[in-house]
């Protein structure tokens, strides 16, 4: 019995995997489409083409860190405390000045 409740929520949820994935697609151009600012999280800004580039720019290998998972949900100013001196104010200003560009 155990067996057929587990397949049939395995088949649950293989049906609802494409409209899962169609959600998640609207969500990321959803966030492309607002701005962004420094107080968007690290993964809302990294799911955006421009704003990823301007995090690699000041923050080169940001999107690859092996913590990348751990800290995708902070935004920047609580990952300067965690970050050993490498995020500091005046990169997060500077990240900030290449937003506010990329919003103009």
């Amino acid at each position: 019995m155990k067996t057929t409740a587990f397949a049939a929520a395995l088949l649950i949820l293989g049906a609802a995997a494409p409209a899962l994935a169609d959600g998640h697609e609207a969500k990321t151009q959803e966030a492309s489409a607002k701005k962004l600012t420094i107080e968007n999280t690290i993964e809302e800004l990294m799911s955006n083409e421009a704003a990823a580039a301007v995090l690699e720019k000041h923050l080169p290998g940001i999107g690859s860190h092996m913590m990348y998972d751990f800290f995708k949900g902070w935004t920047l100013a609580e990952l300067a405390p965690q970050s050993g001196g490498l995020v500091t104010d005046d990169t997060i200003a500077k990240i900030k000045a290449d937003l506010d560009a990329l919003n103009a």
